[in-house]
């Protein structure tokens, strides 16, 4: 059974028990966070109490993706097993997806009526350029959509020498992200 027949389900049971259920659900698209501690997209679904929906697109289309080998795809395979069993033991189960994520993910927002799209950012070139249009998209559809920072102490845009621009050398890029002794 697939999540979206669960969650209809219990909006069916709900209903049949005069309960109010009519709280549209949270898509959490994971990407290269594969994991449910530390994940700002999915405590922020959480954190909304609505039912949500995990989903892993698995996009070998977006041009400048760079195609998988052997080993990353068994890594992936393991590393999405143990997401689902860990999202199972919280009653919730992984959404599999394959072909253009922007595509898949905008479709299936509107098949499950989703009322937000919630990812924490990567930060390729190609990927930027896909969520920015992903995320004008959604928005245009009427859904909510928010990305966060989840594996990085700063974002690449906050880091900027003296003159505002960003550092071009990973020296001077540690001086302007070290606190001074004075903020001590």
């Amino acid at each position: 059974m697939c999540i979206r027949d669960r969650w209809y389900q219990r909006r069916v049971r709900g209903l049949e028990r005069g309960m109010r259920v009519s709280e549209k659900p949270v898509i959490v698209w994971f990407r290269q966070d594969l994991r449910l501690s530390d994940n700002p997209a999915l405590a922020t679904a959480v954190a909304t109490g609505a039912p949500v929906i995990p989903l892993f697109v698995l996009d070998e289309e977006t041009p400048g993706q760079c195609a998988h080998g052997g080993a990353s795809r068994w890594w992936l395979h393991e590393s999405l097993t143990a997401l689902q069993h860990s999202l199972q033991q919280q009653g919730a189960s992984l959404v599999l997806r394959r072909g253009n994520a922007a595509e898949i993910i905008r479709s299936f927002a509107a098949e499950t009526e989703a009322r937000a799209v919630l990812w924490n950012r990567c930060y390729e070139p190609y990927a930027i350029q896909r969520d920015k249009a992903l995320k004008s998209a959604l928005k245009d559809d009427g859904i909510e959509v928010e990305s966060f920072n989840a594996g990085l102490l700063f974002e690449p845009w906050e880091v900027k020498t003296k003159s505002g621009t960003p550092p071009k050398v990973y020296s001077p890029c540690l001086l302007y992200t070290s606190p001074s002794p004075r903020d001590s």
